[in-house]
């Protein structure tokens, strides 16, 4: 995977429990927005950086019809999402 560290829009749920549960992003590349549904979510842990909360997120989706694994982040903080490898 190769590290990109992206700023995207997310769309995402809340389960009870108060888990978050991305479904779907979109990034613009080369002045173009690309819609990117999560397939799976293979696992999501919590990273504390530099006292800043993180939530993890690996994840899988096709993309341009490849399944693609990438890491996603959420700043729990800032509340943003950032597409950090892929």
């Amino acid at each position: 995977m190769k590290v990109v560290s992206k700023e995207i829009e997310m769309i995402a749920y809340f389960k009870s429990g108060g888990k978050i549960a991305p479904i779907k992003f979109r990034i613009e590349e080369d002045n173009k927005w690309k819609v990117i549904k999560v397939d799976r979510i293979i696992s999501m842990e919590l990273e504390k950086l530099c006292g800043n909360k993180l939530l993890v997120y690996t994840c899988s989706a096709v993309i341009d019809g490849t399944e693609r694994i990438f890491e996603i982040k959420y700043d729990i903080e800032k509340c943003k999402w950032i597409l950090y490898k892929i």
